[in-house]
């Protein structure tokens, strides 16, 4: 595969909020190409909406406090939030941005998991204080409760889940593991311990699970029994992984320095380390057009980048 750079070829602008500061977000696909990027806007205790076709902001979503966590099914047009703030998930129509309803959760819920064949949604939270108590709220978006609560054994970040296995991932920070939820028995069925200190940004890719750690490193884990494949050095505290199946790469956020990093998820040799801003942690991925858009807390804007050939 012929590797092209990363080039910067827009910028988008966001209206400021009281305090800098962006979190997770996802892309919603609609119909005839339509796509739109949410992006949770922490400081601004909002969701953001910008066209990806145009690359310009549309609008927001108000009353999400502390907002954290933003994750989309499109096929189920679902947008759903962890606001942080209230302790609670939000969950909307995507299509047209209408509520469906608000639930409450547990304590300072951050990552986000859906079970899309049960329409179950994981909310992961950070405990109160935070790293004490922290558990998971299963809710079912059927009944609009908490149908249960799993107990976890530290602070938890990202998760993912798992339909061919029927599992949900969470990352735990300390003790630095990987917890195994059977999404049928909504338990704890297995730990894998990863090898590093402070797990954060997860990303599930065929058989593997890619773990963005604290200690400055990726770390890929077989799925079925969490042993280790291999590592690859990053240049500083990564947050947020992201992957595209064409180009078999995996794009992995650092804050400090500002940067993407972007690693060939067969051999995890690094690629390309792309300047982005410093602090702007998170990211998001376009697979239709082939944008990364990195969420910059300083000038509070998108940044779009795309291969230079595009």
């Amino acid at each position: 595969m012929t590797l092209v750079p990363f080039r910067a070829t827009g910028f988008i602008p966001v209206p400021a909020g009281a305090r800098p500061g962006f979190d997770h977000a996802d892309l919603y696909l609609g119909r005839e190409h339509e796509s739109r990027l949410y992006v949770a806007h922490t400081g601004a205790d909002r969701v953001d909406v910008i066209d990806c076709s145009s690359n310009v902001y549309l609008r927001e979503l108000p009353d999400h406090p502390g907002v954290a966590g933003v994750l989309i099914d499109s096929e189920q047009d679902l947008l759903l939030t962890s606001d942080r703030g209230c302790a609670r998930i939000t969950a909307y129509h995507c299509s047209d941005e209408s509520l469906i309803a608000r639930v409450d959760v547990g304590p300072l819920p951050n990552g986000i998991a859906y079970d899309s064949a049960r329409r179950n949604v994981f909310a992961f939270n950070l405990g109160d204080p935070i790293g004490e108590n922290c558990s998971a709220s299963v809710v079912s978006l059927s009944d609009m409760s908490v149908i249960e609560t799993i107990p976890l054994p530290g602070r938890p970040r990202w998760a993912v889940h798992d339909a061919e296995r029927d599992r949900v991932y969470a990352n735990v920070r300390e003790p630095a593991q990987i917890v195994v939820i059977g999404a049928g028995d909504l338990s704890i069925v297995a730990t894998f311990n990863v090898p590093y200190a402070g797990p954060h940004g997860l990303a599930l890719v065929g058989d593997r699970l890619f773990c963005a750690v604290d200690a400055g490193e990726l770390v890929a884990l077989r799925r079925d029994d969490g042993g280790l494949i291999g590592s690859t050095d990053l240049p500083g505290e990564p947050d947020v992984i992201m992957h595209d199946a064409e180009l078999e790469r995996l794009f992995v956020a650092v804050g400090d320095p500002g940067v993407v990093v972007v690693v060939d998820d067969a051999t995890l040799r690094v690629i390309e380390t792309v300047e982005t801003e410093g602090r702007a942690h998170t990211i998001a991925w376009n697979a239709d057009n082939k944008t990364l858009y990195a969420f910059l807390p300083v000038r509070c804007g998108v940044l779009a980048l795309t291969e230079a050939d595009r």
